[in-house]
């Protein structure tokens, strides 16, 4: 019985130690081959150009008599001048200006001057749209109402709002035969 014993105990002890090897194959980690691709650079560009607006409420007024030398218009214009600059600390400009010195408003045979068209700007004094030198390059001398902006030394980016009243204050407006007379009044702005 000894060998039986004997027997017994070696196939414990060779059971034991291939159990153990097992386990000691089975957790080793397995190597794995890893291959890594090249590194692809994409290069990013974003260009965001400076840009200027100006928006006028409402898009058109009517003037009405108050009495024998004076007319208003309907409504004040609302102006809204918008920027976006590549850099701050620049100016601003906004203007109103008539194409014409002679002729801001017309019935295509008789003129109404600009010297006869007066702005308040933000219920300021009125003053006659005769200005001859202003800072927005497209305005038309002589025919540029008083100054509706001037932003200097502004930050990059903003937004100025301001009030145009336009009214007619002469004797050569109201010197005109009766009719319809009409005409445009445009308002840019300028950074410098």
């Amino acid at each position: 019985m000894k060998d039986g014993v004997y027997n017994l105990k070696a196939f414990k002890i060779l059971t034991f130690v291939i159990a153990t090897l097992a386990l000691i194959l089975l957790s080793a980690p397995q190597s794995k081959a890893q291959t890594t691709s090249n590194a692809a650079a994409v290069s990013m560009t974003f260009a965001v150009n400076s840009s200027m607006t100006v928006t006028a409420t409402p898009g058109s007024i009517v003037f009405t008599s108050t009495d024998s030398k004076h007319a208003t218009a309907s409504a004040p214009i609302a102006v809204v001048t918008s920027w976006n600059l590549a850099v701050g600390g620049g100016n601003v400009f906004t203007v109103a200006y008539f194409a014409s010195i002679t002729a801001a408003l017309t019935d295509g045979t008789l003129n109404i001057p600009a010297s006869d068209v007066f702005a308040s700007i933000n219920s300021g004094t009125a003053a006659a749209c005769t200005q001859a030198n202003v800072n927005v390059a497209a305005g038309n001398p002589g025919a540029i109402c008083p100054q509706i902006f001037g932003g200097i030394g502004v930050t990059a980016q903003g937004t100025h709002s301001d009030n145009l009243l336009l009214s007619l204050t002469s004797p050569t407006a109201f010197g005109v035969s009766a009719g319809g007379y009409a005409g445009t009044i445009t308002i840019s702005a300028q950074a410098t």
